[in-house]
C-alpha cells in the first residue's frame, strides 16, 4: 500500500534552516505554514549559536537523506498525491518530516525512514538485509517519535516485505506486512479479524487487524496494530513473523525479508510535523541506531546529481549553470535561478513569486 514513486525524479534541493528566536523544530513547521512577508521577518538575524543546530532539508518528491550514521535512508515518499512536504535531519541526530494540508484524495503519502531495501531496489546499504526469513532469530524495533498531526486520517506504521527473489525493477514481493503503531480517529480497517492475536516478548498485545489480497501492489497485504497505540516503545517483530507463518501460511523460510520501514501514511485533510528521536532495529545480535547522538549525512553532499546546476551555488559560471525560474517550481532558501538576465537567490520557501528587485522580498539579486 506504500510503494513510493520513482526515487530518481526531482532534484534534491537541500538547505540549512536556522532561527535564533525559535527552536529548530518549530521554525520548520512555520516554514510551511507562514506566508512570505512573515518569513522575511523571522529568517533575518540568525545567530552563530543557532547555526550550530542547522537543519538539512530536502523538499523534492522522493528526495532522500542519509541518517543514523548512514545506515538509514529518510525518504520524502509522495506516493499518493502532490503536496508541499519536506524531510529534514538535524545536527543532534534527530530527523523527520512535515507537510502542509493535503487536499487531494487518492492513495496515502508515506514519508518514511528505511533500513535495508525495498522490493524495487531502493536501499539504505546495510548488509543485514535482505535476509532469508528462516534465518531471522531476532528482529526488534525500538522507537520514540513525536507526532503532531492535524486531521484524523493518518497512521504511524512499520512494515516489511517478503520477496521470492532479489530486489529488482519488477518487484519480486509476495507479502506486505504492516504493524500500525498509532493512528488517527478516522483511520480504520474495521474491527480486528483476530483481536489480541499476539503477545510479544515485551508484553505488547497485537491485533491482526485485516488481510487484503493486495494493497496497491500484487502482494498479499497483512495489517496488524498495537492494541494500545503508542509512539514509543520496543516491539518484538519475530512474534508477528511467527503468526504469519502459523496462522496465515503461504510463507517459506527462503523468502527474503526486505528491511524495516517506519513512517506516516496520511490522506486528505491532514497536515503534520513528525520528529524521530530514536529509531533502532536489532537483528540477529546487531543493532542499527538512529536519532539523538547519531551522525547525520545529507546524502548527496550538495552535489548536482542531475547535472542541471540546481544544487546550490553555480560558482563563477554566471547564469550559464543556474536554472531558469519556473512559476510552478518550489524553491527554498539558498536556491538560485536566472530571470530577466540576472541571477536571484531565494530567501525562504516560495512558489509562483516572480523574481524582481524589491526590499524584503523572497528573491534577492546576487548577479
Amino acid at each position: 500500500m506504500t510503494r513510493e514513486t520513482d526515487e530518481t525524479g526531482e532534484t534534491n534541493r537541500n538547505i540549512e534552516t536556522t532561527d535564533a528566536r525559535m527552536p529548530v523544530r518549530n521554525s520548520r513547521r512555520r516554514f510551511l505554514q507562514l506566508g512570505a512577508s512573515a518569513l522575511a521577518a523571522t529568517t533575518l538575524g540568525a545567530s552563530s549559536a543557532a547555526a550550530q543546530d542547522a537543519v538539512t532539508e530536502a523538499c523534492g518528491s522522493s528526495d532522500t537523506l542519509d541518517v543514523g550514521d548512514g545506515d538509514f535512508l529518510l525518504i520524502n515518499n509522495e506516493w499518493g498525491a502532490d503536496v508541499d512536504m519536506c524531510i529534514w535531519a538535524a545536527g543532534d541526530g534527530t530527523y523527520g518530516y512535515e507537510w502542509a494540508t493535503r487536499t487531494a484524495g487518492g492513495e496515502p503519502n508515506y514519508p518514511e525512514v528505511l533500513l535495508g531495501t525495498k522490493p524495487w531496489g531502493t536501499e539504505s546499504g546495510v548488509d543485514a538485509f535482505p535476509v532469508p526469513r528462516g534465518d531471522v532469530d531476532e528482529l526488534e524495533l525500538t522507537f520514540d517519535v513525536d507526532v503532531a498531526i492535524d486531521g484524523e486520517n493518518w497512521n504511524l506504521a512499520e512494515e516489511w516485505w517478503l520477496m521470492d527473489g532479489e530486489p529488482n525493477a519488477d518487484g519480486p514481493h509476495t507479502h506486505e506486512i504492516m504493524l500500525v503503531l498509532d493512528w488517527g480517529d478516522e483511520h480504520s480497517h474495521g474491527d480486528p479479524v483476530a483481536p489480541g492475536a499476539i503477545e510479544d516478548a515485551h508484553g505488547n498485545v497485537i491485533d491482526h487487524w485485516i488481510s487484503y489480497d493486495s494493497g496497491g501492489t500484487d502482494a498479499d497485504f497483512h495489517i496488524f496494530r498495537l492494541a494500545d497505540p503508542t509512539t514509543s516503545g520496543t516491539v518484538d517483530l519475530t512474534a508477528i513473523m511467527s503468526y504469519v507463518e502459523t496462522e496465515i501460511g503461504g510463507v517459506s523460510d527462503d523468502l527474503l525479508l526486505s528491511g524495516i520501514e517506519v513512517g506516516n501514511e496520511y490522506w486528505s485533510g491532514t497536515s503534520g510535523d513528525v520528529t524521530f528521536n530514536t529509531l533502532d532495529v536489532a537483528i540477529n545480535g546487531r543493532t542499527y541506531s538512529s536519532g539523538d547522538g547519531s551522525t547525520v549525512d545529507d546524502g548527496d553532499n550538495g552535489d548536482d546529481s542531475d547535472g542541471d546546476g540546481s544544487d546550490g551555488d553555480s560558482g563563477d559560471g554566471g547564469d550559464r549553470d543556474v536554472p531558469a525560474w519556473t512559476p510552478d517550481e518550489i524553491y527554498t532558501a539558498g536556491d538560485r535561478v536566472s530571470h530577466d538576465g540576472a541571477v536571484w537567490e531565494a530567501q525562504w520557501w516560495t512558489r509562483g513569486q516572480e523574481p524582481r528587485d524589491e526590499a524584503w522580498y523572497v528573491w534577492q539579486r546576487v548577479e
